[in-house]
């Protein structure tokens, strides 16, 4: 499977998402004050917040609203950014430690602030996500985090490996943070209400519509795409892990790295009830980290890695339904009724991207898998470098990950190494 194969996944989220029309595609050369290339959150978040401040907008996409990891991802709001803090202050020196806290600290909330105003129906719930550890690595993670947010003033919670046991249905794991402010949704169904609501607010949006090249024209920019010429004065670039050489460079400051979903049927009443009771959603910290989630049918969304290169291969998930029955005894014998993949765009530096492309050209991507709660305030971002304000997240050039033609070979080794340690983990405790 190619990142570029245009086909929709057989996934859970395309069966029950909420429905949107297909966009029509561009039906010729236009004019636009703002062009935003890729509708998934990141560009359809960036629409909406610019609204107030741009008359003319225009949102185009290869396929419709949602295709990309944005309607395949697993549904967790979470808005733990992975490194620890003394790391991330490392990555952001000076004042901009404290401007990207702020903006993290602040990203769940403006998921479900936008679910809100704009009445999207995507079986939101805002019930806090889970991160869960075993070992002392992860037990020393999970408290400097805990320490640091409570002293921000934060919602969260460090639970001992019983309390963990009852919030969770698994002995697994020795201690988690239970962090308030993040939940769970539906992701096409959320991805396709941004679309509805720029839809609803006068922006413009385009489907089937392929961004071919960027060319630099009178003050502004010129995009050839596969329906038609757009003239545009600012222009935002939002494709994340489907990056591909439209603008030099830009696919080349990420690594897509597939992630795989698999989903059971509605689980029996007994098993559904004792599995994560109060239904947050939970990522690991590990190696090679899962995450998953029960969703309103009381089926099991489980997301672990996909093949050893980071590619999506064959989408043979066996792996994931074995890792998730060791997690959950009780998963032995149901059925697994959906299985899909997406890339998710791994930064080498472990930080989102807001990048100044050119003059008056920007992208945004490299979420690390925090794609709903940083793909959504990255939009947010985009808003205020468009209008000359200060942003959370601060404005880099772009910079190429080194040796970038090696990286499957690196997303090898990280993912045996992480296998490794993992394993090592479970041995001490044993």
């Amino acid at each position: 499977m190619s990142k570029n194969d245009l086909v929709w996944p057989d996934s859970l989220w395309k069966a029950t998402a909420e429905p949107l029309a297909n966009l029509d595609k561009l039906p010729g050369d236009i004019d636009t004050d703002l062009l935003i290339i890729g509708a998934g959150y990141t560009g359809l978040s960036s629409a909406l917040h610019s609204i107030s401040s741009i008359k003319d907008i225009v949102v185009i996409d290869q396929a419709q609203p949602g295709w990309g990891c944005s309607g395949r991802n697993g549904g967790q709001v979470n808005p733990q950014w992975k490194p620890a803090p003394r790391q991330l202050r490392q990555m952001f020196p000076g004042e901009d430690f404290g401007r990207f806290i702020e903006t993290v600290d602040q990203s769940a909330a403006l998921v479900f602030e936008l679910i809100e105003k704009y009445q999207i129906e995507c079986q939101a719930l805002r019930r806090g996500c889970v991160i869960a550890a075993k070992g002392k690595k992860g037990g020393q993670y999970l408290s400097t985090w805990n320490g640091f947010w409570k002293e921000y003033g934060a919602d969260v919670k460090l639970l001992d490996a019983d309390a963990t046991q009852r919030l969770t249905g698994t002995d697994v794991y020795d201690a988690c943070m239970l962090d308030l402010r993040g939940g769970s949704l539906q992701p096409l169904s959320y991805a396709r209400g941004l679309a509805r609501a720029c839809l609803e607010r006068g922006v413009t949006l385009f489907g089937d519509t392929k961004a071919l090249k960027i060319l630099s024209k009178n003050h502004g920019w010129t995009v050839a795409t596969s329906q038609g010429q757009i003239n545009c004065k600012q222009i935002i670039i939002g494709t994340n892990g489907y990056t591909d050489g439209l603008w030099p460079g830009l696919a080349q400051s990420i690594i897509p790295v597939a992630s795989m979903i698999t989903v059971t049927g509605p689980l029996p009443a007994d098993i559904a009830q004792a599995i994560l009771p109060g239904r947050q959603p939970v990522a690991e910290y590990a190696g090679v980290p899962a995450y998953y989630r029960i969703d309103e049918s009381n089926r099991m969304a489980f997301g672990w890695r996909g093949t050893l290169s980071g590619a999506i291969g064959s989408l043979d998930t066996r792996h994931l339904q074995s890792k998730a029955r060791r997690i959950f005894p009780q998963l032995g014998n149901v059925d697994w009724e959906y299985d899909w993949a997406g890339y998710v765009g791994i930064t080498s530096h472990q930080r989102p991207m807001l990048i100044r492309l050119g003059n008056n050209a920007y992208a945004g991507l490299g979420y690390n898998g925090r794609g709903i709660t940083m793909a959504t305030m990255m939009g947010k971002q985009l808003s205020l470098v468009l209008t000359g304000q200060a942003t959370g997240i601060a404005l880099k050039a772009l910079e190429r990950v080194r040796l970038h033609p090696l990286y499957p070979l690196g997303v090898t080794a990280r993912i045996v190494s992480g296998h490794v340690g993992d394993y090592l983990t479970k041995a001490n405790a044993d």
